[in-house]
């Protein structure tokens, strides 16, 4: 008795395709699905790994003669684009498809040629008049000014599985990262400045920030960093003064550290408000986040010594570039009145 041998259908339908998809979904088994559809599983592999790499379970666009256009129809594209953006900037390449009824591939293809570029928005601060005014006269000091007496202090929390780190895997694994119940963040501070780097200083999670505190910590870690960091010049027995620079958090600018550092005989320069872009602590901490997520740590203790180990790590010549570029951007920020770069 002849067996009729089952035909595999490798050209699922759209609709199919989404229902292969969601059924995957539910049973998380590529062969079982291939069999529920009448496909074979590597059919079903790609297209899992269609949908996780561009949300679509369309056939790619097959390869060819690149389309054609007029300088009419780029003009007439070109203007039918900038009304989508006026009109809503989070528009999709299907959407412009749609729009010039071309291909997806195509819409993308002139969206490249018309200069437009997706990316994420960068985040930053409101500025008001008196901001900008700010920055601007916090740049005219500072642009012909030595800097390697400035000590540039900042605090930042570092989070346990705080997950911004892309990872390889294959395209038929899920990539996951566990989730913990409770979130794990711990306040760090620390100081920079041209010749060194202060010891690193870890808060127990949960430690409350307030004038008494902060001066505290100015104590253990800010003073001692400067005075042997600062005490001589290159020539011997020489003093040399240092200066610094905080961001205007409310414990930085309270009466209490203000007398706090008074008494000690710290003298600082006046922060603008909102321009956390104007202290180049701020891409020390980068670098240091970007090295500690890379460490994988599983709890606060490995979270604690992986900070305290790839702090002590960064050398001084990446401080000294850090500090480089808050010159360059002092510079820019002059150039433009006070406005973000």
């Amino acid at each position: 008795m002849e067996v009729e041998e089952k035909k595999v259908n490798k050209n699922l339908s759209i609709s199919e395709r989404w229902q292969a998809v969601g059924y995957y979904a539910s049973c998380q088994d590529q062969e079982k699905t291939a069999q529920h559809f009448n496909a074979s599983q590597s059919t079903i592999s790609r297209l899992l790994a269609k949908v996780r790499n561009v949300n679509d379970v369309a056939d790619y666009r097959k390869s060819g003669r690149p389309q054609s256009f007029s300088l009419k129809d780029e003009d007439t594209m070109r203007e039918k684009i900038e009304d989508m953006i006026d009109e809503n900037k989070y528009f999709t390449s299907k959407q412009v498809a749609e729009e010039l009824e071309v291909a997806k591939g195509t819409a993308l293809k002139i969206l490249s040629k018309l200069g437009l570029t997706f990316s994420k928005a960068v985040e930053i601060p409101q500025l008001n008049k008196g901001h900008i005014e700010k920055r601007f006269n916090h740049a005219k000091i500072l642009k012909d000014r030595q800097i390697d007496d400035i000590v540039f202090t900042d605090e930042s929390y570092f989070q346990l599985f705080r997950n911004v780190q892309g990872t390889w895997h294959f395209e038929d694994e899920l990539n996951v990262i566990p989730k913990p119940q409770t979130k794990i963040s711990l306040m760090v501070y620390g100081a920079i400045s041209w010749y060194g780097k202060s010891e690193i200083h870890i808060c127990e999670q949960g430690f409350k920030v307030n004038s008494v505190t902060y001066c505290e910590i100015l104590s253990k870690v800010l003073i001692p960093f400067a005075k042997k960091t600062y005490v001589t010049t290159r020539k011997k027995n020489q003093k040399k003064e240092w200066i610094l620079l905080q961001d205007n958090a409310p414990c930085h600018r309270s009466h209490y550290t203000t007398q706090f550092l008074t008494d000690n005989n710290v003298k600082k320069i006046e922060h603008p408000p909102n321009s956390p872009d104007l202290n180049p602590i701020e891409l020390v901490w980068a670098i240091l986040k970007s090295k500690v997520e890379k460490c994988q740590c599983k709890n606060k203790e490995q979270l604690k010594e992986s900070i305290k180990k790839e702090w002590n790590n960064i050398n001084q010549q990446s401080i000294q570039n850090c500090i480089y570029n808050f010159k360059e951007r002092i510079n820019k920020v002059y150039q433009l009145n006070g406005n973000f770069i």
